[in-house]
């Protein structure tokens, strides 16, 4: 049973490296959303890149598992992973329902989308639920999730001072974070920057709390299996 699990652990988090891989490099070398040298500077590509090398360290991690019986795998490495689970579940929510619907069908019909919006995240979520269930976390743990996206606004914002372009003449990777179009509150008619980051903030950090009730839920759930037994 051990052996199986590790198995499909490993199967895991290398589908997920290597989907991830091929949508970076496919999306690289695409003339669309996020092509070109431009790739690295979008959210959705650095939170993917953040997964992959969570999901290959602790895909060693299990190798090495099975071959020496030695873990390195701590909480705060399980803590990492959280964030980086957070990261791309809001790279998946954020596309489907904020960003889609302002995209071709071709595109959102690819393999390079999908892999990088979808197929990651979902491989993400699976492997994180049920495998990392030693993971202690508490509400408070929440708040470690805005990290990454803390990051990549000032990461934005400082790239426009640059005049930084994700594509000809756009300095600002997604619609929500323009300040030129939306202004930082309602001055311009329409929602500023600051009322759509502190909405993000809110969210994320729900997301993250949710993600901890979730991870209870399935804890206490092998729990009582495991007293049963």
């Amino acid at each position: 049973m051990n052996l199986t699990k590790s198995i499909i652990k490993i199967v895991i988090k290398a589908a997920l490296v290597t989907v991830g891989v091929l949508g970076i490099v496919l999306t690289a070398q695409s003339t669309e959303f996020m092509g070109g040298g431009s790739v690295f500077f979008f959210f959705t590509v650095q939170s993917n890149i953040f997964i992959m090398l969570i999901a290959l360290l602790f895909l060693i991690n299990e190798v090495e598992l099975l071959i020496s019986k030695k873990n390195y795998i701590n909480q705060v490495f399980l803590h990492i992973k959280y964030v980086a689970t957070i990261a791309i579940t809001i790279t998946f929510i954020v596309f489907f329902t904020m960003l889609a619907p302002l995209m071709g069908t071709d595109y959102l019909l690819s393999f390079k989308n999908f892999s990088l919006h979808a197929i990651v995240p979902i491989l993400a979520i699976i492997d994180f639920f049920l495998f990392d269930t030693d993971i202690q976390l508490t509400y408070k743990s929440s708040l470690l999730a805005t990290i990454p996206p803390v990051c990549y606004v000032a990461f934005v914002y400082i790239g426009a001072i640059f005049k930084i372009q994700y594509a000809k003449d756009l300095y600002y990777p997604y619609f929500f974070l323009n300040i030129d179009t939306n202004g930082f509150f309602f001055e311009k008619g329409t929602m500023g920057i600051i009322p759509w980051i502190i909405i993000l903030l809110c969210f994320i950090i729900g997301l993250g709390g949710l993600y901890c009730i979730l991870m209870k839920l399935r804890q206490e759930g092998l729990d009582k299996k495991s007293s049963e037994n």
